[in-house]
C-alpha cells in the first residue's frame, strides 16, 4: 500500500491483505471469478486531499476478464471494467490528461491479455479451420479506466501473455517476448496513445524478466540461461527524437546488437538457470535478481559486484518493494512471502500458504496428508522433507517439522520424499514414512518414524526411528488405535505389522523414554 502498512497479494480468486507489521491476514478482496493475476495500487497523486482519498484504493485483474476498482480498507468493490479477454498481467502508469485548462491524474491500464489472433479472426470469419495451438495470442491492450473501454488498437500481438513491466516515473514499460526486449514509451503529460513510440532490443537467448532503472535511461533483462544484461542509454534516439550519424553511434554501442537503439550493453553472470526477476534499489546504485538458487544476489550497478541474501529455502518468483523502500518483500514457488527489512534484507515476517507437495508418481495414488481433528490442522508432507501442520479454519501455518535433517536443492533430482503421515485422533502421536530412492537400483530405504507431540499444537519431537520395518516391501497405510497407543502398519508385501509404545526406555542420563517396538506380525493375501 502507499503507506507501506498493509501487502495485497493475489490468491487464488481474490486479493489477501495482510499487515506488513504482524504478518497477519487482515482482509480479502473477493468479486473475480478467476485466478487474479495482477494488483496494482492507485498511485499518490500532487495533491493532498486526493491522496489521501486514493490512499486505500486499488485496481485488480483476473482471467475473468474484469478489471476491478477497491477500496482494500473496507474491503468495497468500487467498479468493474470488461475487457472480453482473459487478463495476465497490468500495470497503471501514472499518467495525466489535459482536462480543458488543467491537468488531472488519468487512470489508464495497460493490459496483457489472451485473445484470437488476427489471423485466427480472419480465418473464422472465411469459415477456415484454425489450429487450437494457433487460435490463442497474446495482445498488449490500453483500456480507459474512467471510460471502461478500449483505447486505440493493440500495441503489440505476441505468441503468449507476457508480463508487462513499468518504470517508477510512468514513462517506460516493457515486456519480454522470445529473445527481444520491447519497450514503449509513454507520454505520461497529456496522455494521447498516438503518441507512444516502441524499440526492440536483442539477446541470443530467451528472455525472462526485465526492470527499469528509477531515474536513468537504464534497462536490465534476465534470460533463461541465468545472464542479465544492462542496456545503457536505451531509446535514445528514438524516444529523443535525435539521430546521430551512424559512426557516432557506432563508437558507443559496446555489446549492443545489429540496429538496436541503445548505448551499451553489459552481460552478468551467476544464476545457474533461468532468472525470475530483477528490481533496482530505490536509489538506482543496485540490482536485485533471483530465480531457482533461492538467493537474493545483489548487484552493484557500476562495478558488478555482488553480495548475497542467505538461502530461503525455495526458488524465488517475484520482488516488490514499498513506495519508501524500507519493506520489500519476495515471494516463493513454496507459497511463502517473506517481509525483509531494507537494505539489510533480514526477514521480518513470513505469510506461508499450504505448501506444495513433492512430484512423485508415487504420490499420486493415495492421499498422504494427516489431520489433527482435536485441534483442527492438517499435516502436510513438503517439498523440503518438513511436515508443515497448516489451519484451515484460520488459514495460518500453526508449525513445521522437519522430517529428514537434509539440505534441500529446489533444482535437485528427487532422492527422497516423505510417503505418509498419520495422527493420533487427539494429535498428540503422529508417525511418519520416508522412502530414499535407489540409485542405480542399489541403496533404496524406507524408514518409519514415530514422533511425540511437544508442548503445544503442531510440535513434535522424534521419538523412535525404525528402518525397513517391513523388510524390503514399501509402506502402504499406518493408522493409529482410537483409544491406546498403538500403531498398525501395513505394506505392499501383504503384510503388516503391529507396534505399541513402551514408557520403560531409560536414556543415558537416567530419564525415562518412550520408544515403540513391534509386538506381533500379520499377513494377509
Amino acid at each position: 500500500s502507499a503507506d507501506g502498512r498493509f501487502l495485497l497479494v493475489c490468491s487464488g480468486r481474490s486479493v489477501s491483505v495482510f499487515s506488513t507489521s504482524t504478518g497477519m491476514l487482515v482482509s480479502e478482496l473477493e468479486g473475480h471469478e478467476g485466478d487474479v493475476t495482477a494488483v496494482v495500487v492507485v498511485p499518490p497523486q500532487s495533491s493532498a486531499a486526493a491522496a489521501a482519498k486514493l490512499a486505500t484504493h486499488c485496481w485488480t485483474a483476473g482471467l475473468d476478464g474484469f478489471l476491478i476498482y477497491w477500496d482494500f480498507a473496507t474491503a468495497e468493490l468500487v467498479r468493474k471494467v470488461k475487457v472480453d479477454a482473459p487478463v495476465h498481467s497490468m500495470v497503471i502508469p501514472n499518467i495525466s490528461k489535459k482536462l480543458k485548462v488543467t491537468e488531472v491524474y488519468a487512470p489508464f491500464a495497460f493490459v496483457s491479455v489472451e485473445a484470437l489472433s488476427n489471423k485466427a479472426i480472419q480465418d473464422k470469419a472465411k469459415g477456415k479451420p484454425v489450429a487450437k495451438k494457433k487460435e490463442l495470442w497474446g495482445q498488449l491492450r490500453i483500456y480507459d479506466l474512467w471510460k471502461g473501454c478500449q483505447v486505440g488498437s493493440e500495441l503489440a500481438q505476441t505468441r503468449k501473455p507476457e508480463k508487462i513491466v513499468v518504470s517508477c516515473s510512468g514513462e517506460f514499460l516493457g515486456i519480454a517476448n522470445k529473445r527481444h526486449l520491447y519497450i514503449w514509451s509513454i507520454p505520461t503529460k497529456d496522455f494521447n496513445h498516438d503518441n507512444i513510440r516502441k524499440i526492440k532490443l536483442g539477446h541470443t537467448k530467451k528472455l525472462s524478466t526485465l526492470a527499469f532503472h528509477p531515474s536513468e535511461r537504464i534497462v536490465a533483462g534476465g534470460d533463461a540461461t541465468g545472464r542479465i544484461l544492462i542496456w545503457r542509454g536505451f531509446g535514445k534516439a528514438k524516444f529523443s527524437g535525435t539521430h546521430c550519424a551512424k559512426s557516432q553511434v557506432d563508437e558507443e554501442r559496446d555489446g549492443v546488437r545489429g540496429k538496436d537503439d541503445a548505448g551499451t550493453c553489459t552481460t552478468w553472470h551467476w544464476h545457474s538457470s533461468g532468472v525470475n526477476f530483477l528490481k533496482f534499489s530505490s536509489d538506482g546504485a543496485y540490482l536485485l535478481s533471483g530465480g531457482m538458487e533461492g538467493v537474493i544476489v545483489v548487484w552493484q550497478l557500476d562495478t558488478g559486484k555482488r553480495r548475497y541474501k542467505p538461502r530461503l529455502g525455495s526458488p524465488l518468483l517475484f520482488f516488490v518493494d514499498s513506495p519508501d523502500s524500507s519493506i520489500s518483500c519476495v515471494s516463493c514457488t513454496n507459497n511463502q512471502v517473506h517481509l525483509l527489512n531494507m537494505p539489510n534484507m533480514e526477514v521480518l515476517k513470513t505469510v506461508s500458504g499450504i505448501k506444495m507437495p513433492i512430484a512423485s508418481g508415487d504420490l499420486s495414488r493415495r492421499d498422504v496428508c494427516g489431520f489433527d481433528s482435536t485441534n483442527g490442522l492438517v499435516a502436510i508432507p513438503t517439498q523440503d522433507y518438513c511436515i508443515q501442520f497448516y489451519n484451515l479454519f484460520e488459514n495460518t501455518e500453526v508449525s513445521e517439522v522437519q522430517v529428514c535433517e537434509r539440505n534441500f536443492q529446489p533444482v535437485d533430482d528427487i532422492t527422497m520424499y516423505i510417503s505418509l503421515v498419520s495422527l493420533s485422533i487427539g494429535g498428540n502421536l503422529m508417525c511418519t514414512v520416508e522412502v530414499k530412492l535407489p540409485e542405480e537400483e542399489l541403496g533404496g530405504l524406507v524408514t518409519l518414524k514415530f514422533w511425540n507431540q511437544g508442548s503445544r499444537a503442531g510440535q513434535f519431537h522424534l521419538s523412535t526411528v525404525i528402518y525397513e520395518p517391513h523388510s524390503d516391501a514399501g509402506i502402504s497405510a499406518v493408522a493409529f488405535h482410537p483409544g491406546k497407543n498403538m500403531a498398525v502398519s501395513s505394506s505392499f508385501g501383504c503384510n503388516f505389522k503391529v507396534w505399541v509404545q513402551s514408557l520403560a526406555l531409560q536414556s543415558s542420563d537416567g530419564k525415562s523414554q518412550s520408544g515403540w517396538r513391534c509386538q506381533s506380525v500379520g499377513s494377509y493375501k
